[in-house]
């Protein structure tokens, strides 16, 4: 794992750039940087916005980042196993009565007793189950990082999918909007045809249903959009009456620049391939290990130590009585039973079911992988087809809005077109929605 892919830790938004980032939000709100809406100047929300907040503020986030430091520590401490210990002592002792102590071949008597001591220990061979281990620790370090890139990208994917509900919602606001300011239109039409008396009493009635459902219809989308409005303020930990715009003029390119398929699927490494190849090295490492252990150890050792009956007035008398030894040891375990050929089975099967995982995670990916894309192009495609929808729509109720007026289109035809045309715009929305919830999902497969 390169140097360079940990230190991305450090540039990763914590809980005192969430706070800033509210702040600079907030300050914006005050100084200047606003959108017209509805008459009133109301701050806008983009969705690199978003995404930074909520990555810096979910509790989700901060502790899968414990996590990685966590283990992080843990591959510290695993160095441990290759450095020497080294350990000192010091005591003093009274008895009820007097012993007997030598000193340079002389008999002294001493109810005290004083003793210093240092010792030194370096393990020399251990089977390689030291190295593995360390190994090991360092693998577990890299897919709990992962696994909080995996977090950040999660909670970054919600945040995208509530933004966008309430860019939807924004949207068929307008719409509903504009469909009851032409209804309006179309029963001032009606009311001056059924004075002349040139439309029924059945066509007045008939409109002012369709007056009264788009009314409906705008109640309905405006609750719709405070709605998704407050998930996205929880989600990003505001107060649920927080007054923001979204960015609505989102549209997907034409479909001839979308890049191919195989430009997503030349290099899929996403979190989840690679913590299963990650996973698959830890159950490497530990099936050698487990034939390791038939294998001796060996240390060495070093031990210096003073004893006597008087505590010492001087460094030159610890060092002519002091005694020093240092050796090696040996050890190896010829028979444990069945252990240890458990151990190796056991290793061996988690590997093959590791291996296994790894290739259906792989192909699963690949999988998801293109059939976002397909989802993403369709998205794009659906846009161009329903703007030109929407064009034809309007065309066609102003064509047959003029000829209601003259008499020679009924109502019938009127309302059908009316609906066509809602159904296009609403169409549109679904569009633009679809394809950039798509491009986040294969951005996230991708790891891209």
């Amino acid at each position: 794992m390169k140097k360079s892919f940990h230190k991305k830790i450090f540039i990763l938004p914590t809980s005192s750039v969430a706070g800033f980032i509210l702040l600079v939000l907030l300050c914006a709100i005050s100084s200047g940087e606003e959108v017209q809406n509805a008459q009133k100047n109301i701050p806008l929300l983009t969705m690199s916005q978003a995404e930074s907040i909520a990555i810096a503020q979910n509790t989700d986030v901060l502790s899968a980042k414990a996590q990685y430091e966590k283990t992080a520590a843990a591959y510290l401490s695993a160095w441990s196993s290759f450095l020497p210990s080294a350990s000192a002592s010091a005591s003093w002792r009274r008895y009820d009565r007097e012993m007997i102590s030598f000193r340079n071949d002389e008999m002294f008597y001493s109810k005290d007793n004083y003793s210093l001591g240092l010792s030194a220990s370096l393990p020399i061979f251990s089977g390689g189950k030291d190295f593995l281990s360390l190994k090991q620790m360092g693998i577990s370090r890299d897919v709990a990082f992962i696994s909080y890139l995996d977090k950040i990208s999660q909670v970054s994917a919600d945040v995208i999918s509530y933004y966008l509900a309430v860019v939807q919602s924004s949207m068929e606001i307008e719409i509903a909007q504009q469909s009851l300011d032409r209804a309006l239109e179309e029963q001032k039409i009606v009311d001056e045809k059924l004075s002349l008396g040139s439309a029924s009493e059945v066509e007045a009635s008939k409109m002012r249903v369709q007056v009264a459902q788009k009314k409906l219809a705008l109640i309905q989308a405006q609750n719709n959009l405070q709605r998704n409005r407050e998930k996205l303020c929880a989600k990003l930990n505001f107060p649920l009456d927080t007054s923001f715009v979204v960015d609505t003029t989102l549209s997907p390119p034409p479909v001839v620049k979308i890049p191919p398929l195989t430009e997503f699927l030349s290099d899929i490494e996403n979190r989840t391939v690679k913590q299963a190849k990650l996973n698959l090295r830890i159950a490497r490492l530990e099936r050698t290990s487990s034939y390791l252990n038939y294998l001796p150890r060996l240390s060495l050792s070093a031990n210096w130590s003073w004893n006597g009956a008087d505590f010492p007035d001087n460094f030159s008398s610890i060092a002519d009585e002091s005694s020093f030894s240092y050796g090696l040891s040996l050890s190896w375990t010829l028979f444990s039973g069945t252990s240890r050929i458990g151990e190796i089975k056991s290793a061996s099967a988690n590997f093959l079911q590791n291996s296994a995982t790894l290739d259906n995670t792989t192909i699963l990916a690949e999988q998801n992988v293109r059939e976002a894309y397909r989802t993403m192009t369709e998205a794009a495609a659906s846009f161009e087809l329903s703007k030109a929808q929407v064009e034809d729509a309007k065309l066609t109720l102003s064509a047959t809005k003029k000829r209601y007026e003259l008499g020679s289109a009924t109502l019938l035809e009127l309302l059908d077109a009316e609906l066509s045309l809602e159904q296009a715009q609403l169409q549109k929305i679904s569009a633009i929605v679809g394809y950039y919830r798509a491009k986040a999902q294969l951005q996230y497969l991708t790891g891209k």
